[in-house]
């Protein structure tokens, strides 16, 4: 309902600036809707801060405005004008390290950019890196250049930098445990590694901090399925489809496996919890491809759904 609310109110927003593509306050508005409520439009950044920046009466309020500019020229890849904010926000605060965390950024957005050679890609990330460390050397406690770091070392895409990234991980873990975001990407890390058991241990906190996102009991009950525990996925499975019991397949089809796997382990048949959620989940899957339009994704394969289900 939130993010329903949020981008209702910038479609209204964009409605009023459609009518007026000059209107100024507008354009302030929202630019500070996107940034306030942290929603990736960068296409719309560069509508709005392009022209109110040339319009030279911003005053303070330029700063944040030009902040937002580079992020959005770095997700668009226009590297000039993400520079030429960099410049600016440098002349103007030459010892801030939140600006020196955006050198860092660039940097490893020009490591993603195309037709660049591998050896130029991996100066760049180490140049990111470098910085990073200096800011960390300084301030300990900077969430922004640790998650930076270990995004960059994830760039990579060694053993030894997936490694690395785990090690930096769960030292910023130690610092701020509480960060659930950062656990999801320890998790992550540790299943790029194959490191199921770690995964799991990752993901059980985050289950902690957010016990009502049907999601994480997803991951988690997938990563204990891939593990042969299909009893304890069994329950994660069941508490994803009780927080999301309309729009959860994933979830659904998940149960219908793993209570078959369940019931094909057994030395005695008719467990009569494991048949009820079998039936409940397979009727939740047919139920989701038979609302399928013949012109939506994966309605071809409802024919062969339905047959391995028996329907």
């Amino acid at each position: 309902l939130l993010l329903a609310s949020m981008a209702a109110e910038l479609e209204g927003l964009e409605a009023v600036l459609a009518r007026n593509k000059n209107d100024g306050p507008t354009m302030q508005s929202i630019l500070n809707h996107i940034r306030v409520n942290r929603i990736r439009r960068p296409d719309l950044v560069l509508k709005c801060a392009v022209p109110l920046l040339s319009r030279g009466w911003l005053g303070n309020a330029q700063w944040d405005i030009r902040e937002q500019l580079l992020l959005a020229a770095l997700d668009l890849h226009k590297f000039d004008l993400a520079e030429e904010q960099f410049n600016m926000l440098f002349n103007r605060f030459p010892n801030s390290m939140r600006v020196r965390n955006l050198e860092g950024m660039k940097l490893e957005a020009q490591a993603t950019s195309t037709g660049i050679p591998p050896e130029q890609r991996g100066q760049y990330l180490q140049d990111a890196m470098g910085i990073y460390d200096d800011i960390v050397a300084e301030d300990p406690c900077s969430v922004t250049a640790r998650k930076r770091k270990v995004a960059a070392l994830r760039m990579r895409g060694s053993e030894e930098a997936l490694k690395e990234a785990v090690i930096n991980m769960n030292e910023y873990l130690n610092i701020y445990p509480t960060d659930s975001d950062a656990w999801k990407e320890l998790a992550e890390l540790y299943l790029e590694q194959q490191q199921l058991e770690n995964a799991r241990k990752a993901l059980e906190e985050v289950v902690m901090l957010q016990p009502v996102s049907y999601l994480v009991h997803l991951k988690l009950a997938e990563v204990l399925y891939s593990l042969d525990e299909y009893a304890v996925a069994r329950k994660y499975y069941a508490q994803s489809l009780e927080l999301n019991p309309r729009k959860n397949p994933r979830a659904a089809l998940g149960m219908v496996l793993c209570t078959t796997a369940i019931e094909k382990g057994k030395k005695t048949k008719g467990d009569p919890t494991n048949t009820q959620l079998f039936d409940l989940s397979r009727q939740m899957v047919l139920d989701r491809y038979a609302a399928l339009k013949p012109t939506d994704a994966g309605s071809g394969v409802g024919g062969l759904v339905r047959a391995w289900l028996g329907a």
